[in-house]
């Protein structure tokens, strides 16, 4: 049983990979998206070091949450036109790795990409070196979780508008940001941010179980 499953994990990731090297935009216009949003700042403020290293914790977590939300309808979108989606839930395979895997995908093709991009964008706002680290890490466990909800959101809303997904994952990625934001704040200021990181992993943790089988429950709800 257990290698049945962890095959189908590995051919649906596959299958997803290899989807998103074809369609490039699906992973380009987040990173490109995050990219602007952090350059814009110091375009109209101005390269006043002491003020944009105060805004870096806040500006560098708003454009990473809005970035991971463009792609959020493509998660279940593809396969619920194709029909892949209805294949797998008269499947006998749990459908709690179908999520799973897409929850990983969406990470990898936005969430990494935007990982890989806050090194720079932390050297034009000018954070310190010393939050490099603590950015990094909080930008992993946050990213995690925002691929989680995005899953969610993509399930409720699948088949409708496709900026609802965004909307409804929006308003409970308000304890991410403000998590992640006091990571950042903390160790620009030599203080322990090491709570905060727990609170996130905590959150990613208890996440990934109950999200995913919310996601799975909401997904159904297109069948019934």
């Amino acid at each position: 049983m257990n290698t049945s499953i962890f095959d189908w994990l590995g051919l649906i990731l596959r299958r997803d990979l290899l989807i998103a090297y074809r369609r490039s935009s699906t992973y380009i216009t987040p990173l490109i998206f995050f990219l602007i949003v952090v350059t814009f700042f110091p375009l109209a403020l101005g390269p006043q070091e002491s003020l944009l290293s105060s805004l870096a914790p806040g500006v560098i977590w708003i454009a990473a949450l809005l970035a991971s939300l463009l792609a959020v309808e493509t998660i279940f979108s593809e396969d619920f036109r194709d029909g892949t989606l209805d294949n797998f839930f008269i499947s006998l395979e749990p459908s709690f790795i179908l999520v799973f895997a897409k929850v990983l995908i969406h990470w990898f093709i936005t969430g990494f990409p935007i990982l890989i991009a806050s090194c720079m964008a932390a050297i034009v706002l000018y954070l310190p070196m010393n939050s490099f680290i603590p950015m990094i890490m909080s930008l992993i466990l946050g990213t995690s979780f925002m691929s989680l909800l995005g899953a969610l959101g993509a399930a409720l809303a699948l088949g409708r508008s496709a900026i609802l997904s965004a909307i409804i994952v929006l308003p409970f990625s308000i304890p991410t940001l403000l998590m992640g934001t006091s990571v950042i704040t903390s160790s620009i200021n030599n203080q322990d941010f090491i709570g905060f990181l727990m609170i996130m992993g905590s959150m990613l943790a208890l996440g990934i179980p109950i999200l995913c089988l919310l996601t799975v429950e909401a997904l159904l709800l297109n069948y019934e």
